[in-house]
């Protein structure tokens, strides 16, 4: 029943409800989390699992320009239904203290009416982007292309920082996706195209988001902490046209080998699944993606949370129930999601889950999993212990990481071309360079910094929205010993664009009626920019395109608009002597290949933040040597041909002159590859050593030292190619990487240990497994530019082999023996980890009739069975043995024990001897040798008078025959 406010609005702590706070005792413990659950009625619960848009509960003042609580909707929905989630933000610039006001009035209220605290999630994508006044970390691309395990780490504590300063703790980051398909508009939001390059970023983003406060100058914050939420869960970011939200097209094995380990160890509290479908399911209501793979297989028992009102979406948008109601009801029975992002229709959401116990369509129990996780999410981040205040010595700290986030810019710039070594420029005023800036984004804090700046879609302006930031003009018009000028080219969709002293009155009418009925031309900016390019020693153009995330993002063409290559053409052309210095501001990578070729030097800068400019000019000037490397294939075209660096070995592109058909096969072009970035200095390996791999960890050790004059930070790569296996191989695989720093002549040793868990890949016979192949050949080589398919014999490759090539290896076998010894059941059953191997891999050793014959062993139906009886164990809080051989294959039965999963095979005698068994199977031997007389005896006519009577010889003989079953 609903429980009613304390009049004195203070917590309850002393009425019926049990504690909300956490107790400390050293004695053993009740389950708090599970003891508030036992006292909750059905509504409550469906609270907990509620969450709501803020904006329903807060008015913005456009007047005044503030933010006004709306009490009468708090007090229904914090108080009266107990909803227990808020997520967003506001269409006004909003300060961490003002978040905080509203987030302390929502405890207060939960609090009068003893409700479980409200958790408020932020997409808090590139530091606290939500919070005015913050400093933004680049955009996750970025971090990316920094190569550095510490600058995500440190990206993650920023942004925790600084929103739980707003008194927030619930960050909706990082994406863990990887960046498969490079039209798609939320590519700027992942770390790049490698799934171990993601997972590693990841992790260390979602160690510093969930560090708490210990530093001496917040050890009395609160929230004390932040969870993080990883998404979206799973292959979202590969639709199949690009565009956002439509369906991933992707292989079962794909999804495996590719997606799948940048969430393994994962360490986030929380995850967000994704608007996709996927397999032709949405993952929302995806029994296979929610439950078996997420919670089963990468054992995640923390809360699911919806993507933006995604259940309702099963409705309105993908189109697999026919009503609201149907879409929540499905979400929860299907699959294992546990808080809806409604995130307006709280009645439609509860008056569902309310008909649905009702009518026995969805049972209690489920809700209350999905209650406890959420009670124990807040119990972990110290919610029941903590009070928010106003005071907070997190406040303070908002907006003072200028410094040391510039240097993460700096690491994520990545220079791509340095023709004749042109940068970096001199700074000596004896020369005294004249520069020119121009293009769209050089004079724009908004186009360098992208979506989810102040708003959703990026920040609507600069005056109100960004407190601090340099372009690129502004960065270089710093430079007390160059003369810079500007002029803007064209604007973002290639047209006439105005710069700021000209006076548009001075335009014809007939010129402003053209250019409002869109059929002007952009001749005349361009003009002014030609014009202003006379003489100049260098031109600085900024190109990119518009901020933008999600649908609305959707592009047709990698292509930026044509006014931005006439402009860079034209200015070629006319200005022919002067250095051309392209960089590229964007959250994908757009066509720029005509560009480059005009342009001398190359910089893709993706999405920096407002510290761009700044960090642009230290890299030309030489103050900062670039360190950054693509964490992407750069496309050439826009076929897709060489992406990912991962494609498959078969493949290709053709080569040939004049018209089809063309007969020679290449590797497709790309503009510059996957880890490509170039230095103001050099480094060289030297002492590559290898052992292990293919069926035991990878040993890797080398040296590197900075060979040229300047210090700079260099980023090893290692990867692997295999030369065969039984399917398909990549081209190549990033296996590890590591940042190092080096003066000039100074070297370092650096050691790599991999696990084969990462080596391992998903087999031909089962599409969800990780094996290995004892007979494949594989290389070990260093560095982005190492092909070790065309040249085996330099230094920088390692041929790696498995000591055991030849040797019977059955992955079926070695998955099902592993769950025997996991679960607990082999002791009962007296299986040793050696004779599980031998009597499953005994199926392809007998000689055998069949030509059909798979070499799996006991099968991987078998192994799927066993997974799913071991979950219901983990489910149902104890395992329960007999279960394994019942529900799935009795593998100690003679009959069928050297049968594959097909039934084929040779039933040769059981290797168990039957004194061995555990007293359990010989009860079921007995309960079936029990059976079998039972039937026989009411078969041969039961107990009846006979017509008859028999003599005695005759009784004599029907009591022998009964007696003389036997088992075979």
């Amino acid at each position: 029943m609903l429980r009613q406010p304390d009049p004195d609005g203070s917590h309850g702590r002393d009425r019926d409800r049990p504690n909300h706070s956490r107790q400390t005792s050293a004695s053993p413990l009740p389950d708090f989390a599970l003891e508030l659950l036992k006292s909750m009625s059905l509504e409550e619960k469906i609270g907990q699992l509620s969450q709501i848009e803020i904006n329903m509960l807060v008015n913005v003042d456009e007047k005044k320009n503030k933010l006004v609580i709306n009490e009468t909707a708090v007090d229904y929905y914090i108080g009266v239904k107990g909803i227990g989630s808020v997520l967003n933000t506001f269409s006004k610039p909003t300060t961490a203290l003002e978040y905080r006001q509203i987030a302390m009035r929502l405890q207060q209220v939960a609090a009068k009416y003893r409700r479980p605290p409200v958790i408020w999630g932020l997409d808090s994508v590139h530091g606290a982007n939500y919070v005015h006044g913050a400093i933004l970390a680049p955009q996750p691309i970025n971090i990316g292309a920094t190569f550095n395990v510490t600058t995500a780490y440190q990206a993650g504590l920023l942004a925790s920082r600084d929103t739980r300063a707003a008194g927030i703790n619930w960050l909706f980051s990082p994406l863990l996706g990887i960046a498969l398909e490079p039209r798609w508009s939320r590519v700027f939001e992942i770390f790049g195209e490698d799934p171990i390059l993601a997972r590693i970023l990841g992790n260390a983003m979602i160690r510093g988001i969930q560090e708490p406060s210990t530093s001496s100058s917040s050890t009395n914050s609160t929230p004390s902490r932040a969870a993080a939420c990883a998404k979206h869960f799973i292959g979202y970011s590969m639709p199949r046209d690009g565009h956002d939200r439509s369906p991933s097209w992707i292989p079962t094995r794909h999804l495996y080998q590719y997606f799948v380990p940048a969430w393994k160890h994962l360490e986030a509290l929380t995850v967000m699944e994704s608007y996709n479908d996927y397999d032709g399911v949405p993952n929302v209501q995806n029994h296979q993606s929610l439950d078996y793979l997420l919670r089963q297989r990468l054992k995640f028992d923390g809360v699911v949370v919806t993507d933006y009102s995604e259940m309702f979406n099963l409705a309105s948008f993908h189109k697999t129930v026919d009503s609201d109601q149907n879409a929540v009801l499905s979400s929860y029975r299907q699959a294992s999601v546990d808080m809806s992002m409604i995130p307006w229709d709280y009645d439609v959401f509860a008056d569902a889950i309310v008909h649905g116990v009702k009518k026995h369509l969805l049972s209690e129990e489920r809700v209350d999993q999905s209650v406890l996780r959420v009670l124990r999410l807040k119990q972990d981040l110290n919610m029941f212990d903590e009070i928010l205040e106003e005071d907070d010595p997190n406040i303070d700290l908002v907006g003072t990481d200028e410094r040391s986030v510039l240097d993460m810019v700096r690491q994520s710039i990545v220079l791509t071309k340095n023709e004749e070594n042109i940068l970096p420029l001199s700074t000596d005023n004896s020369t005294r360079l004249r520069i020119l800036v121009t293009g769209p984004t050089a004079n724009s804090l908004i186009y360098q910094s992208g979506a989810w700046t102040g708003q959703w879609q990026g920040a609507p302006n600069e005056q109100e929205w960004f407190t601090y930031g340099s372009t690129v003009l502004d960065g270089l018009s710093h430079e007390a010993s160059w003369d810079v000028s500007y002029s803007c080219g064209t604007d973002i969709l290639g047209g006439n664009c105005q710069d700021e002293d000209e006076d548009e009155s001075a335009a014809g009418v007939i010129e402003q009626v053209e250019e409002w009925a869109g059929i002007g031309s952009s001749q005349d900016s361009v003009a002014r920019a030609i014009d202003e390019a006379q003489g100049v020693d260098v031109i600085v153009v900024c190109v990119g395109e518009e901020a933008s995330t999600e649908k609305p993002g959707d592009i047709r063409s990698l292509r930026l608009p044509q006014g931005q290559y006439e402009l860079v053409q034209q200015l070629r052309e006319s200005v022919s002597m002067a250095k051309i210095v392209l960089v590229y501001f964007g959250g994908r990578p757009r066509l720029i290949g005509d560009m480059v070729e005009l342009s001398d030097a190359v910089m893709v800068a993706f999405l920096p933040g407002p510290s761009a400019g700044q960090a642009i000019a230290d890299i030309i000037t030489n103050r900062v040597n670039p360190s950054g490397r693509l964490p992407i294939t750069y496309p050439m075209y826009e076929d897709g041909g060489g992406i990912p660096y991962f494609h498959a070995v078969s493949d290709l592109c053709t080569m040939g002159e004049g018209t089809l058909p063309h007969w020679e096969y290449v590797p497709c072009e790309v503009q510059w590859p996957f880890g490509h970035g170039l230095s103001y200095t050099t480094f060289a390996y030297s002492g590559l050593k290898v052992s292990g791999g293919i069926d035991k960890d990878l040993e890797v050790s080398l040296s590197v030292k900075n060979t040229g004059s300047l210090a700079g930070a260099h980023t090893v790569l290692v990867f692997t190619f295999d030369e065969y296996r039984i399917t398909t191989p990549e081209t190549k695989r990033l296996r590890a990487f590591e940042k190092v720093y080096l003066e000039p002549g100074q070297s370092t040793t650096i050691k790599f240990t991999i696990a084969l868990d990462d080596l391992k890949f998903i087999g031909p016979n089962d599409e969800t497994h990780y094996i290995i192949d004892n007979n494949m050949e594989s290389w070990v080589g260093i560095g982005e530019q190492v092909d070790c398919r065309a040249d085996q014999e330099q230094s920088l490759c390692a041929l790696i082999k498995s000591d055991r090539a030849g040797q019977a290896y059955v992955a079926a076998c070695e998955a099902a023996c592993k769950i025997w010894e996991e679960s607990g059941c082999a002791d009962d059953y007296h299986l040793t980890a050696k004779s599980c191997q031998s009597s499953c891999t005994a199926i392809s050793t007998y000689p055998t009739d069949s030509m059909d014959l798979v070499n799996n062993g006991w099968g991987w139906k078998y192994v799927n069975c066993l997974e799913s009886v071991v979950w219901g164990f983990e489910r149902g809080g104890g395992s329960n043995c007999p279960l394994m051989t019942s529900m799935c294959r009795n593998i100690f039965d003679e009959t069928s024990f050297l049968l594959d999963e097909n039934g084929l095979g040779s039933a040769h005698t059981l290797s168990f001897r039957l004194d061995t068994l555990p007293t359990v199977n010989l009860v079921a031997l007995s309960v079936g040798l029990a059976a079998t007389l039972i039937i026989a005896f009411f078969i041969r006519g039961g107990v009846r008078e006979p017509a008859n009577r028999r003599t005695d010889r005759e009784e004599d003989n029907a009591h022998d025959d009964a007696h003389s079953i036997q088992l075979t």
